[in-house]
């Protein structure tokens, strides 16, 4: 833009929450009201800031929300947040998040995960990859003390030593333990053989259910039955899956197959989180 008759400053750029910031050739500088004026914009005398346009406060605006869809009051996405809806009221996305989804109101889903959705309720906090929650709400304004929600876990096994599940198949990534709470679960394992001994198609189903109390320093105690629906005398296949330890950190599905068999593993587990704000 050019200098307007009898101006030594003009705009040199709108920031993000559209000040708009002069220049007098060398220098950034503030416009006084009249010269904002001027150049066609609006001058907030409160602040003493001249404006392009109204900053949105529901939003805080980032280089990605274009791609973003957000409707409601003080949602916010931290940078890093892409292809994602948020639809409700003070919500929150903690930055580099993809393909996620917020309904609802005071729900947060944790930095870095991806395709993850909070579907309902208040006062919910996803942790994990993949996990589609309901919020409880409850016990006042803490995040996380009352939910439910829902992770895939799957993997690969070719022989019969113990092995943890992948949440998502994502290497090394497990069902994330929450302080102070307990959780109880159930988790639904199927493995199919595709390949080595016995026939392809030949497979296991059981059950697990349960719960696990995890101390402030996330120390764990498990209290579980492991069903099996399909009996092994009718699928051919003896398997058997066990909640567990899988990190200090971290826990989930852990499966036992067979030698010299290769099996296809998936694990649908839902979980119920009671959490305390006091510690134990």
């Amino acid at each position: 833009m050019n200098y307007k008759n009898g101006y030594s400053i003009k705009p040199k750029h709108i920031t993000q929450t559209g000040e708009v910031i002069f220049t007098d050739g060398t220098n950034e500088v503030r416009a006084n009201q009249i010269t904002c004026q001027d150049y066609g914009y609006t001058y907030n005398e409160s602040t003493g800031t001249c404006s392009a346009f109204k900053y949105n406060t529901k939003i805080n605006n980032t280089s990605d929300n274009v791609h973003n869809i957000i409707k409601g009051n003080l949602n916010t996405t931290n940078l890093g947040t892409e292809n994602s809806f948020l639809l409700g009221a003070d919500n929150k996305s903690e930055g580099d998040n993809l393909n996620v989804m917020i309904t609802g109101s005071k729900n947060v889903v944790d930095k870095d995960l991806k395709n993850t959705s909070i579907i309902s309720g208040t006062f919910g906090q996803a942790k994990n990859q993949g996990e589609v929650l309901m919020a409880g709400g409850g016990f006042g304004s803490t995040l996380a003390l009352a939910q439910t929600f829902f992770v895939q876990q799957s993997g690969i096994t070719t022989d019969d030593t113990e092995t943890s599940l992948y949440t998502q198949y994502i290497t090394n990534k497990f069902i994330e333990k929450v302080g102070n709470s307990v959780i109880g679960f159930e988790a639904n394992v199927i493995g199919i053989n595709y390949g080595g001994e016995g026939e392809v198609g030949e497979y296991g189903y059981v059950q697990v259910t349960g719960a696990v109390k995890f101390t402030n320093g996330l120390a764990s105690t498990y209290h579980q039955t492991t069903t099996h629906i399909v009996q092994p005398g009718h699928s051919g296949m003896n398997i058997t899956a066990v909640m567990k330890d899988a990190t200090a950190t971290s826990f989930g599905v852990a499966v036992t197959g067979l030698a010299e068999t290769r099996i296809q593993w998936t694990a649908e587990v839902k979980l119920w989180q009671n959490k305390l704000t006091q510690t134990f």
